[in-house]
């Protein structure tokens, strides 16, 4: 048996350690050579009122330095008066042209990100289209790193790497470091063993033309998880998904404890009823391979420290890898996002995430995004339960 657990431990730690070497690799890697010139970039962004940093994250896209000309489609619901005026006063200052759109709210089963984007698209006029979340910035020379992935063969679609930027108060700065913990770790190092199989919604590219020849975003409003629905579409028609170095930052405001758990179980509830159920058994090995079990190790590892000196020495270089690992991707990658104050904590966040991860598993399937009530169903199809009452 102690053999057995020194043949998982010493796995699990050479696994780390690849992972860390593996994204050092990702990042000297030069970005490719655009191949055409410059064209008009249709910048696609539905827009919910509600998080106090909306209005700095849509004025920063405004101002992004990109030798791109960009034109914003700013995509609010009819009843949602507070984006509407919003929109309004920002564009009136924008030196770049924003088309605001107003939409009725969605059906019953309609994702609400999915109507707007399918509207959006009618109004857009560049050669280029992304996608971009309410809460998410681009940075400076950000497109730079991501658009020239287009022009390589097969590649129908690119995205980023997220990070959060949040630390206003504990539970938006748990969050934010939880994401920036994982985030590189997990989304590049797969990429060696397999084909991106799905990507982050957050922020997205596609030419135009080949948006068209898979059928557009039409098609696709009943599904939940848009970032994997759109992956799977250019997938079926034999494009590739580019994973780009840009890196993108979130600013989500969690108001306190129950908003965080509720953000976490959407977050793995999302994965479990879309990628788990529709992946390839090969793409679910590498998924259970590279996520699962790596996820769980920590807490196993906590769990079985006993009075065994070995296991504890043990246990103080794969911590202290994490929070070395850490410090180095947050100073190099992420721009210094994460405080001093929080990353020390990034050890403890590999060890409670198994709790986390197990507890939204088992909880209903009912989950909470941006104000509306959604009960999801097996496959990854949904009904609103609530939807959020914009007139308070």
């Amino acid at each position: 048996m102690s053999k057995l657990w020194w043949l998982l431990a010493g796995s699990m730690l050479a696994q780390k350690l690849w992972r860390h070497w593996l994204v050092r690799r990702f990042f000297r890697r030069p970005i490719p050579a655009a191949v055409r010139a410059p064209a008009l970039v249709s910048i696609l962004q539905p827009i919910l009122s509600g998080d106090p940093t909306l209005a700095d994250c849509l004025r920063a896209n405004l101002g992004a330095q990109t030798r791109y000309p960009l034109e914003f489609i700013w995509l609010v619901d009819s009843d949602d008066q507070v984006a509407q005026a919003l929109c309004r006063q920002l564009a009136a200052g924008a030196r770049r042209p924003v088309q605001i759109v107003v939409l009725p709210p969605p059906g019953g089963r309609a994702n609400p990100k999915m109507i707007k984007l399918i509207e959006g698209l009618n109004h857009a006029r560049g050669d280029t289209i992304c996608v971009l979340d309410d809460d998410t910035r681009l940075p400076d020379g950000g497109l730079e790193q991501c658009l020239p992935f287009l022009d390589q063969p097969q590649v129908g679609l690119a995205f980023g790497l997220p990070y959060y930027r949040s630390f206003e108060n504990l539970w938006s700065g748990l969050v934010a470091l939880f994401v920036n913990d994982h985030s590189l770790t997990t989304y590049i190092p797969y990429t060696a063993l397999a084909e991106p199989f799905t990507i982050n919604g957050m922020f997205y590219a596609v030419r135009r033309d080949l948006l068209e020849r898979v059928g557009g975003f039409a098609g696709l409003e009943g599904v939940l998880a848009d970032d994997f629905a759109i992956a799977g579409r250019f997938r079926r028609h034999g494009y590739r998904l580019a994973q780009t170095p840009l890196r993108h930052a979130i600013s989500t405001t969690v108001r306190g404890p129950r908003h965080y758990l509720s953000l976490l179980q959407r977050w793995f509830i999302f994965p479990r009823e879309s990628l788990l159920r529709h992946l390839g058994a090969r793409d679910q090995l590498v998924l259970y391979g590279m996520g699962a079990l790596p996820a769980l190790f920590p807490l196993v590892l906590v769990a079985t420290l006993g009075r065994r000196p070995a296991r504890w020495a043990y246990a103080l270089i794969y911590f202290g890898h994490s929070a070395l690992a850490f410090r180095q991707i947050n100073r190099d990658y992420l721009r210094g996002a994460t405080p001093a104050r929080y990353a020390w904590a990034a050890p403890l966040i590999e060890i409670i995430f198994p709790l986390q991860l197990l507890a939204a598993l088992l909880s209903p399937q009912r989950i909470a995004w941006r104000g509306h009530v959604m009960q999801v169903e097996p496959g990854g199809g949904f009904h609103f339960v609530r939807r959020r009452d914009l007139s308070a």
